[in-house]
């Protein structure tokens, strides 16, 4: 994404006086101080449907999803409206309390933001990962919407929320120690793992999901990013699947990440009820299982957002080792 070539030209001095004010050491400039002097409060910027003209220095920034909240959160964009979570789709548990506290909750209709509701708190930018042109058309009725298609590269999308807040260097900064929290895991966690093979899945009312060796889900982080070893015949075509008890018995990690969606839920009350199930035996047959290797980790782990990528690694990092 680019900005207008005739903002740019208007600008171009002043980028080349900034370029010569930050070599000497001086604080980087925001665009807003960029192009304010001249009296330009707003630029066309370029998102997924189009060109949408925004505020410079939006004040009353909203988001439509906690996918768009994820990732502003993670360029430390400070972000006014947000949808109200709900007991299924609450807050995520990495999610810090500054963050949720800076926040005012926007109601729902479904899994829909309550337009009504979000025009009266009269946001100055919205950010949304609806594909829906009509909604979109809709949202930018209140304010001017920016949408963002998802990717398949976590990394370019987070450049494309940072591109249009300005937050190009906050990208860099969490990509960097991302990489070197990356880097940190691997060293620790391969005197304890070795090459035992390493699995994640969820149990819902809905039945148990699978996370493939893919790129842009659980699976890249573990499998590719901290090159955890994936068990033989894992899919790499999809990010999850369904699959049966049997299903994961077939592959049969030496470890094995899950979350059940209970609350405060332990290895040994899974395998307790699960015991209690027509799956019980095979169950029990798991590597996983009988060597203790299984792990309670909360929902949020499969979110598919950067800050999900980080508590991935985290979480990894302090089950194996005991610290959790």
């Amino acid at each position: 994404m680019k900005f207008n070539t005739t903002y740019a030209k208007a600008g171009l001095g002043l980028l080349l006086m900034l370029v010569f004010l930050t070599a000497c050491g001086q604080p980087k400039e925001t665009r807003a101080d960029i192009f304010n002097p001249n009296g330009i409060k707003t630029m066309p910027i370029n998102d997924s449907f189009g060109t949408v003209s925004i505020p410079v220095s939006p004040k009353r920034i909203a988001v439509t999803s906690q996918y768009a909240l994820d990732y502003l959160n993670a360029i430390d964009v400070n972000v006014a409206l947000a949808p109200k979570p709900t007991e299924s789709n609450p807050f995520p548990i990495y999610m810090t309390d500054e963050e949720k506290n800076n926040i005012s909750l926007i109601e729902g209709e479904g899994t829909d933001i309550n337009l009504s509701a979000l025009k009266g708190q009269k946001p100055d930018l919205i950010f949304t990962n609806n594909s829906d042109r009509a909604v979109y058309d809709e949202l930018s009725k209140i304010a001017p919407t920016i949408y963002i298609a998802q990717m398949n590269d976590w990394r370019s999308e987070l450049y494309n929320y940072g591109t249009i807040v300005d937050k190009e260097t906050a990208v860099k900064q969490f990509l960097n120690a991302f990489q070197q929290a990356t880097n940190a895991s691997k060293s620790k966690l391969t005197p304890i793992i070795g090459t035992s093979t390493v699995a994640a899945a969820s149990i819902t009312k809905d039945g148990m999901t699978l996370y493939n060796n893919a790129k842009n889900g659980v699976g890249e982080v573990m499998y590719q990013d901290m090159a955890l070893k994936a068990p033989a015949n894992l899919p790499t075509d999809t990010v999850s699947a369904p699959a049966t008890v049997a299903q994961l018995q077939s592959i049969n990690p030496d470890y094995l990440f899950i979350s059940t969606g209970v609350k405060n839920d332990t290895p040994e009350a899974l395998t307790k009820r699960m015991t209690a199930t027509a799956d019980g035996a095979t169950w029990n047959q798991l590597t996983a299982v009988q060597n203790g290797h299984v792990y309670i980790v909360d929902p949020s782990f499969f979110n598919n957002t950067p800050p999900a990528k980080t508590y991935v690694l985290e979480t990894i990092l302090k089950k194996v080792q005991g610290n959790s």
